[in-house]
């Protein structure tokens, strides 16, 4: 019995090589179809299974038999792992001048298992900024990049490394900053020194928010406020960091009363509203506000910014929030003079014949055609145009439409004379309590 091929190596742990075995008889015919039996004398170094395939399982030398009955056969295998790739790794990437970093070096086969048994000669490509010895240890010699290489069996790998100045502190100026407003911005300015406190020229700090939700800052320090909050913006140099403590806290600078102005009846009352707004034009949220009416005898405002008229007359009222205010104007009128000028809108005010003082701040009394009581109430109202008793001529007022049922609204009305016959229609019926 032959076993073929006789020998063979195999360079990678997981690699296969098939092998055959051919059994003859005495004669020295071969026998088709005879059973062989697969061995291995080390299967620590590789095994064989059923149809003579046989996998590379640890470096040495194993014999691999086939038998079949009384004969058999035998093949040298060896298995030798080559060197495929080599990967260096390093726990960190920037040393600082003086710094040592150890590295390691792992040699793979072509199916990626590890050559245990490799060895690794090391250099640097700029020993004058990493240097390196045989075991795979750097130094940091100056401020600069090298790539240190391992290299085995003519295959190698690499790391960069980064060194930086070796750096003491970073001093953050100012180390406090408040803003009152958001969008506000202010730049900070951050000197890293080395061990000795000697300014690092040169050496560029990196910038950092611990909360970007309050407060952000960007690649050259300039840090803008967000939203109301506190937190710490930190400049980092090496392994050196300073920081600056950054609160954000709305201050009202201006306040807006809503209406700006308004007019209600005595008794009546109307909410105002009022919002505060930063240096920068955002509102301030929260924004507390204190209320106050400039004449208490007209109206009073309580501290909800709920107005109620008490007198006839106009006041201010003012919102305030900190040091800032805002106002609005309201007049408290006679709710007869809402009655008035809404006759007026529905008779075709502007073209009556006469309407002196109509809808003007004048008192009622002298409105055309307007008589008032001692408390401003109506109890006379004539349009019944002119008279000339010349040529014994009357011109109607002008008025038009039908007879405004909001006229009803004037409970102290006594007279009422209007011109026809420009008014059609019926007397309304919140007209007959006058009757």
């Amino acid at each position: 019995m032959s076993v073929s091929p006789a020998t063979a190596e195999l360079t990678a742990v997981g690699a296969t090589v098939q092998l055959t075995a051919e059994v003859r008889d005495q004669n020295g015919q071969t026998m088709a179809g005879a059973a062989v039996t697969w061995a291995s004398g080390a299967p620590a170094v590789a095994t064989v299974n059923a149809t003579g395939r046989a996998t590379a399982v640890a470096n040495g030398t194993a014999t691999i038999t086939a038998t079949a009955g009384d004969a058999s056969g035998s093949a040298s295998l060896t298995v030798a792992q080559e060197v495929s790739a080599v990967a260096v790794t390093s726990s960190a990437d920037t040393l600082e001048v003086g710094d040592t970093l150890r590295l390691a070096a792992v040699a793979t086969d072509a199916n990626g298992h590890a050559v245990e048994e490799a060895s690794f000669a090391w250099s640097s490509n700029d020993a004058s900024v990493v240097d390196v010895d045989g075991s795979g240890l750097a130094t940091a010699v100056a401020a600069g990049t090298a790539v240190v290489t391992a290299s085995s069996s003519g295959v190698s790998g690499s790391a960069e490394l980064v060194v930086v100045p070796a750096v003491g502190a970073v001093t953050v100026r100012p180390d406090t900053v408040r803003f009152t407003a958001l969008g506000q911005s202010v730049r900070l300015s951050a000197e890293v020194l080395d061990r000795d406190g000697r300014v690092l020229p040169g050496v560029a700090a990196s910038w950092s928010s611990g909360d970007a939700a309050v407060a952000t800052v960007d690649s050259l320090g300039l840090v803008t406020a967000v939203r109301a909050g506190a937190t710490v913006v930190t400049a980092a140099a090496g392994r050196a960091a300073g920081e600056a403590v950054v609160t954000v806290t709305q201050s009202a600078d201006s306040v807006v009363v809503s209406p700006a102005a308004a007019t209600i009846a005595p008794g009546d009352t109307l909410r105002f509203t009022a919002e505060a707004f930063d240096e920068s034009g955002r509102p301030v949220l929260g924004a507390e506000f204190n209320w106050s009416s400039a004449d208490r005898s007209v109206a009073t405002v309580d501290a909800s910014g709920l107005v109620r008229g008490v007198a006839v007359g106009g006041a201010t009222i003012t919102a305030t929030a900190g040091s800032a205010g805002g106002t609005a104007r309201i007049t408290v009128a006679n709710s007869d003079r809402t009655t008035l000028e809404a006759f007026y809108r529905a008779t075709n005010g502007p073209n009556w014949v006469n309407s002196e003082n109509w809808l003007t701040d004048a008192p009622l009394d002298d409105w055309y055609g307007v008589v008032t009581d001692g408390e401003g109430r109506v109890v006379e109202l004539v349009l019944e145009g002119t008279f000339d008793p010349e040529n014994a001529t009357r011109t109607p007022h002008g008025l038009t439409g039908s007879i405004p049922p909001v006229l009803g609204r004037l409970a102290n009305l006594a007279v009422l004379g209007l011109s026809r016959p420009a008014l059609t229609g019926p007397i309304p019926p919140e007209l007959c309590s006058h009757l």
